[in-house]
């Protein structure tokens, strides 16, 4: 039963997506005409965010080729977040009661005209929330989170990176407590969706070793091939991991993310010429000023 309902979301997320149905073993393919290309850039300097910056203080490339771009007013864009959190059995108890409490604090820190949308996981994917700026809604959703089951995370995120269509930028927040032992989708097809997706994804990861007084995950090591994947994923979009190593240290997590959201700058990069099919790396760098720059490292282009 659940096969079929995981296949069938699947199904209904690639439909939504414009996607290929993928071959056994291989990663899901859309058919993307690129119009422009949306990155969020933090940058950095000793750990502080620089501020100021202008679009003359970046360069950005394109697989290897200087491109021109349009930085756009970050403070009137609006941020679409969708939350996507682990309610395996082992969130029972006081941690869920911790992550409920930082997602809380996320929401309070919004601007009012920001978006949230709901998504829990365990071996079963529930929308709580469609995406909305009603804060009741999304805290009714929270409140209804119980834990139980297997973990399923990467079908879960693969449901939030297609069902939600939007020409503007997502930000998919993801908090897990385990590995991934029950989803349809593996490490490398969840990678190829996330790579042809619009989204920037931020991961939460708790490790079981340093969680003290009876919290329980099954991440193993902080250097495992779960975490590995994770990592991948969010750099990928320029967004970051996360480790917790406690539990009160899940809202200072979400805080962290509120943070770079407020100091990022949006830069608009529409391809003059038709792109050629397959990857493009994209490269974004400072010109003159001292700091360290994260961004979306490139975009996929398919042909129908």
């Amino acid at each position: 039963m659940r096969s079929a309902l995981v296949a069938s979301l699947l199904c209904l997320g690639l439909a939504l997506a414009g996607a290929q149905s993928p071959r056994p073993g291989q990663p899901p393919i859309f058919a993307v005409r690129v119009e422009s290309v949306l990155i969020d850039a933090f940058v950095t300097n000793d750990g502080d965010p620089v501020p100021g910056l202008t679009a003359r203080d970046f360069v950005l490339k394109d697989n290897g080729v200087a491109q021109p771009f349009d930085l756009l007013p970050a403070e009137a864009l609006p941020i679409r977040a969708l939350l996507v959190f682990d309610t395996s059995s082992s969130m029972q108890g006081a941690k869920l009661d911790r992550l409920r409490a930082a997602a809380q604090s996320f929401l309070e820190r919004l601007r009012p005209h920001d978006e949230v949308a709901l998504v829990s996981f365990s071996d079963e994917i529930t929308w709580r929330t469609p995406l909305t700026d009603d804060r009741a809604a999304v805290r009714r959703g929270l409140e209804s989170l119980q834990p139980r089951g297997a973990t399923s995370a990467f079908d879960a995120l693969f449901s939030a990176l297609v069902v939600p269509r939007s020409a503007q930028r997502t930000l998919v927040v993801v908090f897990s407590d385990g590995e991934d032992m029950t989803s349809w989708l593996g490490a490398k097809q969840i990678q190829g969706a996330v790579e042809r997706s619009n989204a920037l994804i931020h991961v939460v990861a708790a490790r079981s070793e340093d969680f003290q007084s009876g919290f329980i995950s099954t991440y193993r090591s902080s250097d495992s091939a779960h975490m590995r994947t994770w990592r991948t994923l969010s750099t990928i979009t320029g967004g970051s991991l996360i480790e917790v190593k406690s539990p009160d240290r899940i809202a200072a997590a979400f805080s962290q993310i509120v943070d770079q959201m407020k100091n990022r700058y949006v830069l608009r990069y529409t391809p003059e010429d038709e792109p050629a099919s397959g990857w493009h790396a994209l490269d974004l760098q400072l010109t003159s000023r001292k700091g360290r720059v994260r961004g979306r490292t490139g975009y996929w282009v398919e042909k129908r």
